[in-house]
């Protein structure tokens, strides 16, 4: 059994998941984690921290490819994995406030990156 059924064969989501495996970043501070993106919904991402690491419970989810800032809570945590919820999402393509020039910055860096590479 799945950590996501309830044992009736259904999957206990509001909305549906779509595999991503996109790179991510997770943000705590000055801290800032490699990941990859596994899945996402409406509600949330599953991702798979590349390092032993293990952010605190309230941290920012970087989608690199997206380019997207999400304010989450971990709700769950297995080995590498950490499933997400989305409290609130930020467009990085646009101009963004104070509070995320970070996340901005290591955006724009990957995507700087992935042009000349």
């Amino acid at each position: 059994m799945s950590r996501f059924d309830s044992g009736t064969g259904a999957d206990r989501r509001a909305a549906p998941r779509l595999n991503t495996n996109r790179s991510g970043k997770v943000l705590c501070g000055a801290f800032a984690w490699d990941c990859v993106i596994k899945d996402v919904s409406d509600g949330g991402a599953r991702v798979l921290m590349l390092s032993g690491s293990t952010p605190p419970a309230n941290v920012q989810l970087v989608d690199l490819v997206g380019g997207f800032a999400h304010d989450v809570k971990v709700a769950w945590r297995k080995d590498r994995e950490l499933g997400l919820t989305f409290l609130r999402s930020h467009d990085l393509r646009g101009l963004a406030p104070a509070s995320l020039q970070t996340a901005k910055r290591i955006w724009l860096a990957a995507q700087s990156r992935a042009s000349t590479g």
